[in-house]
């Protein structure tokens, strides 16, 4: 009898540890999500305080730079536009019109390619899906007051991240 009373205990632990591992797995697949939403994101370039800007208020932001090279555009209006690089080669911006229009931010590849995190780096609030996304490019088009953000990647971390604030 007492044998009998073991083996039936013994049935109900495994139904229990089968019931938690079950309800592990729901939690796992259906309530959380793939990473975390308020996740902090480290911000690299503080696009609205750099976008648009003259040289003067870009260097109270990021710091002394050194001319690179000048860029020529036609569509853009631009002859002789400088190109500007800022801490060490991270930031590079080309000024047209005098203000700080296509901006590049280079070195990113501790930064996973995701949309937050994009974002993110720019310090942009609003999580809104890009117009193209693949392995390799995301963009957004006529974000907020920016005409275009790309971000390129290598499919899990990110390269580099274009932005163009008014030209096309």
């Amino acid at each position: 009898m007492e044998q009998v009373t073991v083996k039936r205990k013994w049935a109900n632990w495994k139904f229990i540890a089968f019931v938690i591992i079950l309800i592990a797995i729901f939690i796992k697949f259906f309530v959380l999500g793939d990473g975390d939403e308020n996740a902090p994101v480290t911000v690299e370039l503080d696009l609205p305080k750099v976008a648009m800007r003259n040289m003067e208020e870009v260097e109270a932001v990021l710091g002394k730079g050194t001319l690179d090279s000048y860029y020529k555009d036609e569509v853009a209006g631009c002859e002789k536009c400088p190109k500007m690089i800022y801490r060490e080669g991270k930031v590079e911006i080309i000024y047209i019109n005098e203000i700080a229009d296509q901006i590049q931010l280079n070195k990113l590849s501790d930064y996973d390619f995701e949309d937050r995190v994009i974002l993110g780096i720019l310090n942009l609030k609003e999580n809104i899906a890009p117009n193209i996304d693949d392995n390799h490019l995301k963009r957004w088009d006529n974000y907020e007051k920016y005409s275009q953000i790309s971000a390129f990647g290598n499919g899990s971390k990110t390269e580099y991240i274009l932005i163009k604030a008014k030209t096309e």
